[in-house]
C-alpha cells in the first residue's frame, strides 16, 4: 500500500515538474517574441527611445543604422521562434520598397540579460545583410526566368530554322549522291608539230 502511494506520489509530482518547465518554456518564447515585435514596431514608427530601451546596453550605438530612409520598411512579420543557450532567434521578414512589396528576410537576435530579452542589433543587422543578399539574388533570378522566357520562343524558333535549313541541305545532298557521277570530258590530245624533231 505505502509503494503505491508512493508511485502515485512521484507519478504527480513529475506532471507537476514537466507542467512547470512547460509553462516557463512558454512563457519565456512569449517574452522574447513581445520583445522582437516591440523593437520593430518601434524601428518602423521612428520611435529610436523605446527602441533603445529593446536592446543591449553594448549593440545601442548600432540603432542609428536603422534610423536612416535607407532602411525604409514598411510592415514586418515575425514568425518561428528558437531559443537556445540563452540566445533566442526570431524569424523576421521586414517588407520594403515603395509598396511593401519587397521582402527582406531576417533573424531579430536576443539574449537574455538580467531576466529580460533584448535585442543584439549588430547581430540582428548582420542576419539582415545576408537575408537583403538572398531577397536580391531572388528577384535577379525571377526577372532572369522572365527574361529567358522571351529568349526560350525565340531561341526556339531560330533553332527550328536551323534544323529546316539542315534538312534541305541534307536532301539536296542525297539527290546529289543518288546521281551517277559525270564523266569529265576527255582532255585534248596534244598537238604535234612534223617538224619537231626528237631529241
Amino acid at each position: 500500500m505505502q509503494t503505491r502511494a508512493y508511485r502515485i506520489h512521484w507519478l504527480f509530482l513529475s506532471w507537476m515538474c514537466l507542467f512547470v518547465l512547460t509553462a516557463c518554456n512558454s512563457s519565456a518564447e512569449q517574452d522574447a517574441r513581445q520583445v522582437a515585435n516591440q523593437f520593430w514596431e518601434a524601428v518602423l514608427k521612428d520611435d529610436m527611445e523605446t527602441a533603445k530601451n529593446l536592446t543591449t546596453w553594448e549593440s545601442t550605438q548600432y540603432l542609428s543604422l536603422l534610423h536612416t530612409k535607407k532602411i525604409s520598411a514598411k510592415r514586418f512579420e515575425t514568425g518561428e521562434l528558437k531559443i537556445e543557450n540563452g540566445l533566442a532567434e526570431v524569424a523576421t521578414v521586414l517588407y520594403s520598397g515603395e509598396k511593401g512589396d519587397l521582402p527582406i528576410p531576417l533573424r531579430t537576435i536576443l539574449s537574455l540579460h538580467e531576466n529580460k530579452w533584448r535585442v543584439e542589433v549588430q547581430k540582428t543587422l548582420g542576419s539582415m545583410v545576408s537575408g537583403a543578399m538572398g531577397a536580391v539574388v531572388n528577384q535577379l533570378n525571377n526577372f532572369m526566368q522572365d527574361s529567358l522566357k522571351g529568349l526560350d520562343s525565340s531561341l526556339s524558333e531560330s533553332i527550328d530554322k536551323l534544323g529546316k535549313s539542315l534538312e534541305d541541305s541534307m536532301k539536296q545532298l542525297q539527290q546529289d549522291l543518288a546521281k551517277p557521277p559525270e564523266q569529265p570530258a576527255p582532255a585534248p590530245a596534244p598537238k604535234t608539230d612534223p617538224s619537231a624533231q626528237p631529241i
